[in-house]
């Protein structure tokens, strides 16, 4: 606070010289004042719009009103039926014919495997008798209790002249006629052995191609696995190259929009009205650039999660694809690998089989020699024992009657026992004939059995080829149904295609009817131009009126300023302790008497201190200019407001404050 003075002002009064023409001045300014100067401008102070303007504005009327709406008519129907449509009829009616009607029934194959699985096929026709009975055997246990009839005989024979003698002689070189036979049975060879043995390494002729079938279904797949895959992993989800494309096109046409249509036409309105730059000006761009952003916001999101459905879509349906032919590759490595098994298992029960008749041949082959070296042995020990028996009795007889009616009794006893020999022989040869009949029937049963395993080998064949053909018939349903997709799914991507091509031109309608006023637009930049040029020239001519009307009055001021500036005043200066008070206390007289001060004229540089007053407040001291100033000439002084705000020195003309500095009073 500046310090209390110790006397204050007793008077201030201008130049003695200079109160005559100060009067002079305040006269002249008081008739101006009193004739009502300064007088507003009486012109109008709004310029008429152009042509242009008026043309533009009449034409975008017109075509508001009466335009040609045909095109986003059109693009309307479009729209609607597209949204409104049904779908492709023909593509949804195969899909679904493909989802419900595909029936790949029952394998023909399925009821034989299953009875030779279950062990309900068709038994062999041959049949192998484990009880069977040498009918001779009886027979030859009836001989265990033998009597020789010629016993009795014997003993009336003591004087027995034996007849035979001459016959006996003849049995010295006795040869049985059947031993040659025997002995020959010793080498017999069964014609039946060496094709049994080949039945050892017999190999089904479709156990190779089985093999080789089995082998590339293990190491082979389905190949539309691999085109699957990518899809089916989801790898393909959001790879649509050009889906930013689409994206981008919709959300240029909103910014489009926005540029060539909407924000023209506020800025149209506004400069129409006047509005340029004024708050609900800016309000209306904001709005109108927000709606174009939420717009364009809301397009990529629907477009990027249609796209990211439509992705996941396709990711479910080629994973159930995948998984039916992984399935489906399974299947058939198991249906090959059952396949080989079963041949493989038929094989080796042929060569099982082979092996066991082989071995039965063998065992009879050997048991029919056994039986003719057995014979021939028997028959030979025979023929050793008549040819000794014959020699003893002859010498026998030669030595004693007795001895030969004796040996002849003997011999008699000997004919009997070796008609004994020759019924047991014969039951022999009987069991053994019958042994070769059984053999026969096993080889019959044999015989049988191999045909039937042949026929099943057969059997088995076609039952192969049966499910190799239910196998391409499915493979052919399934092949004939991805083309009836495909082409199910080509009808909905061209429709697809065609309904894009609908949304394209719809968008390109509103396009061509916006284009349609682009004459308009244009029409209306050249009217604002003009209309701002004729702004600036009414502007022009109100501010030349200010400054004549003003003129009067600034020449009264800067006679006034020129009058009160040359010091020639009477003043009595009071005493300050502040050195600063001593500074500023004579800023006053730089001053006239009305300074014009409004803050609204004045272009404020730099505060540069403050001036005291005589009630204690202080003002504050600027470095202006005025804004009317073309020269921008320096100032110094405070601002009309705030000295309004302290003292009574403030008058207004014209609507602006001004100081009157005589009422002003500087500590």
């Amino acid at each position: 606070m500046p310090s209390t003075p110790k006397e204050s002002t007793t008077k201030v009064e201008p130049w003695s010289g200079a109160q005559p023409y100060i009067l002079e001045q305040y006269a002249l300014a008081d008739k101006l004042f009193k004739d009502g100067s300064p007088k507003p401008y009486d012109g109008k102070t709004i310029a008429d719009q152009s042509k242009a303007t008026t043309d533009a504005l009449a034409n975008t009327e017109a075509l508001a009103r009466n335009g040609d709406k045909s095109a986003l008519t059109n693009a309307t129907n479009a729209l609607n039926g597209v949204l409104t449509q049904n779908g492709n009829s023909q593509a949804n009616n195969t899909l679904s014919q493909i989802q419900n009607n595909t029936k790949l029934g029952a394998n023909p194959t399925d009821a034989m495997a299953a009875q030779i699985a279950n062990g309900k096929a068709p038994q062999a026709p041959g049949q192998y008798n484990q009880n069977f009975q040498n009918p001779a055997l009886a027979q030859a246990a009836g001989n265990a209790n033998y009597t020789n009839g010629a016993g009795q005989t014997a003993q009336g024979l003591q004087n027995y002249q034996n007849s035979a003698i001459g016959n006996i002689q003849s049995m010295l070189g006795y040869t049985n006629p059947a031993a040659q036979q025997a002995q020959n049975l010793g080498n017999f060879q069964n014609s039946a052995v060496g094709q049994a043995s080949q039945y050892n390494s017999f190999e089904n002729a479709a156990s190779g191609l089985q093999t080789q079938q089995a082998q590339q279904l293990q190491n082979g797949s389905n190949p539309a696995l691999d085109y699957l895959k990518n899809t089916a992993s989801g790898a393909n989800i959001g790879k649509n190259a050009y889906l930013d494309s689409m994206v981008s096109n919709q959300q240029d046409q909103i910014a489009n929009k926005l540029k060539n249509v909407t924000a023209p036409g506020i800025d149209s309105q506004a400069a129409a009205m006047g509005r340029m730059g004024s708050s609900a000006y800016a309000t209306q761009r904001n709005n109108a650039e927000s709606t174009a952003a939420e717009q364009m916001s809301r397009v990529a999101t629907d477009m990027y999660g249609a796209q990211y459905n439509q992705d996941v879509q396709n990711q479910m349906n080629a994973a159930g694809q995948y998984g039916n032919f992984a399935n489906q590759d399974v299947s058939n490595r198991l249906n090959a690998n059952q396949a080989l098994s079963q041949t493989s298992q038929a094989q080796e029960q042929a060569r099982q089989s082979g092996t066991g008749l082989y071995g039965d041949l063998q065992n009879s082959q050997n048991q029919q020699r056994l039986a003719g070296t057995q014979l021939y042995g028997s028959m030979a020990q025979d023929q050793q024992n008549s040819r000794l028996n014959a020699a003893g009795q002859l010498g026998q007889l030669n030595d004693s009657q007795n001895q030969q009616r004796l040996a002849g009794n003997q011999n008699y006893a000997n004919i009997l026992d070796s008609q004994n020999s020759q019924r047991l022989n014969g039951m022999q040869l009987y069991g053994d004939l019958a042994n070769s009949q059984q053999t026969q029937n096993l080889n019959a049963s044999n015989s049988a059995n191999q045909q039937f395993n042949a026929n099943r080998d057969y059997q088995m064949q076609g039952l192969n080829l049966q499910n190799s053909n239910y196998q391409n018939n499915i493979s052919n349903l399934l092949g004939l149904n991805d083309q009836r997709m495909n082409a199910a799914n080509s009808q909905l991507n061209n429709q697809n295609t065609v309904n894009g091509q609908k949304l394209n031109a719809a968008g390109m309608a509103g396009d061509i009817y916006k284009n349609s006023n682009l004459p308009n637009e244009l029409l209306a930049g050249v009217g604002n131009q003009k209309d701002q040029r004729s702004d600036l020239e009414l502007q022009s001519q109100i501010n030349a009126w200010d400054r004549k009307e003003q003129q009067p009055i600034q020449n009264i001021q800067n006679m006034l300023n020129m009058l009160n500036g040359g010091g020639y005043s009477n003043t009595t200066t009071p005493v300050y302790s502040n050195t600063a008070g001593q500074v500023l206390g004579g800023l006053s007289s730089l001053a006239g008497l009305f300074a014009l001060c409004d803050a609204t004229t004045k272009v404020l540089h730099r505060h540069i201190g403050y001036m005291p007053l005589t009630n204690g407040e202080t003002l504050s001291i600027y470095e202006f200019s005025y804004c009317d100033d073309p020269d921008q000439t320096i100032w110094f002084g405070p601002i009309a407001q705030e000295v309004e705000e302290k003292t009574a020195a403030v008058v207004e003309f014209n609507g602006k404050k001004h100081i009157r500095i005589d009422m002003m009073e500087a500590a």
